[in-house]
């Protein structure tokens, strides 16, 4: 039959709707689950991925690959890490929270590991020591940023010394015994930032990545990739018992309990990023990357993240940084942007990559410089006001770098 694939994705595609009306997340009230609503829904929906499907297989036979794509993918990952960091939507609509916190934002730093991954196996065909270069560079970057950090960090040790003071008065130890401790344990502190935690909340991600790649580094050397990758994701999901604590069993919930009671979280390298590095690398490594009828895959992955974040919406959750239905989405929106579009050879006027890691680095003190400055004239701006300033600052300041560095191409920032 000439047009069964297309079917086929009708087919699917109207279940997928069906389903969100079942789960009410298609409501009368939202004007989306009358019958009419639900029709246009499916045809444009239908629509969108058989174009797009159609538009990937042509440009998979054409070998037309776009590596600048994921360029996009990288900018637009970071701009939604800046929503989920700023939460303007916490006490302004319960649904865009839902759906900015617990959904879209949590495929971006699965992206950012896997793209990584990727491109250091493609460049390690021609450089066998890339990983090594590519340690040996990001480490000066990272203690750049650290220390950048690190004063705000001090502030807040400061803001809360009344705290910190009541604490210590509860463990009832002479001066002289809290300063010797304080200096035994300065240097364990520093350790566990910049190996573990970071020294800002979001510096987290570099650690993860560089320890990643290290293990990645040595495994490979004596063992196959295919039996890393299929380590990490066990690893993976034992991190994931952060997100689905409250459905655990109570013999496996007292493991892990222990385990957060030391680590806090399994957002790290062993327990998340390392998987993403490893599928990346192994993508990065095969002759050709692709999946038939990925973009369909996509779109059934989606909805099963909507899914996934529906379901654990009521349940006990420790964190929702690991959503198991972000390993399918990750790995097909990876291929599908690959093919999207036609690579146009003609250098970029827009620097998207160098962008999303200086908004990436940025953001954070941003925020805080924003609302330092809401509190002080108190004033409750828009949500929507609220990204918008956060995201011109971060792009002024981005550019601003970006143009020093070109000035100075040996500055360390």
């Amino acid at each position: 039959m000439k047009y069964k694939r297309e079917l086929i994705i009708i087919l699917i595609i109207t279940i997928l709707v069906l389903s969100l009306k079942f789960l009410n997340v298609l409501q009368m009230e939202n004007n989306l689950g009358y019958p009419l609503s639900l029709l246009l829904i499916i045809v444009i929906c239908s629509t969108i991925t058989i174009w797009y499907q159609r538009l990937i297989d042509k440009n998979h036979d054409n070998k037309d690959i776009n590596y600048k794509n994921l360029d996009i993918l990288k900018y637009a990952s970071a701009i939604l890490i800046i929503v989920l960091h700023l939460r303007p939507f916490q006490n302004f609509s319960n649904e865009l929270d839902l759906a900015f916190n617990n959904i879209i934002t949590r495929i971006c730093v699965p992206i950012f590991f896997l793209i990584t991954g990727y491109f250091v196996a493609v460049k390690e065909k021609d450089n066998p020591n890339y990983i090594k270069d590519y340690i040996k560079k990001m480490i000066p970057l990272y203690l750049v940023w650290s220390t950048i950090y690190l004063p705000i960090v001090i502030g807040v040790v400061i803001n809360n010394i009344s705290l910190i003071n009541e604490y210590l008065s509860l463990i009832n130890l002479k001066g002289y015994v809290l300063v010797m401790l304080l200096i035994l344990l300065l240097p364990i502190i520093l350790l566990v930032m910049l190996l573990y935690t970071g020294v800002y909340y979001h510096l987290w991600y570099f650690p993860a990545l560089l320890l990643s790649l290290l293990v990645l580094y040595f495994w490979k050397k004596k063992f196959k990739i295919k039996s890393l990758l299929i380590i990490s994701f066990v690893l993976l999901l034992f991190g994931a018992t952060e997100t689905y604590y409250g459905v655990l069993p109570i013999n496996i919930k007292e493991i892990v309990t222990s385990y957060y009671k030391i680590f806090f979280t399994t957002r790290n390298f062993l327990f998340f990023g390392l998987f993403y590095v490893v599928l990346g690398f192994h993508l990065g490594s095969k002759r050709e990357v692709y999946s038939s009828n990925c973009f369909i895959k996509l779109i059934v992955s989606i909805f099963f993240l909507v899914w996934e974040a529906i379901f654990l919406h009521d349940t006990e959750r420790l964190n929702s940084n690991i959503l198991l239905s972000c390993v399918p989405l990750v790995y097909y929106l990876f291929i599908s942007v690959l093919y999207i579009t036609k690579n146009n050879k003609r250098k970029g006027l827009f620097p998207f990559r160098d962008l999303s890691k200086y908004y990436y680095f940025l953001h954070p003190f941003v925020i805080l410089i924003c609302f330092s400055i809401v509190k002080l004239i108190n004033v409750n701006a828009n949500p929507y006001i609220q990204i918008l300033i956060v995201l011109l600052l971060t792009h002024i300041l981005s550019m601003l770098i970006i143009n020093i560095k070109k000035k100075n191409p040996k500055l360390i920032i």
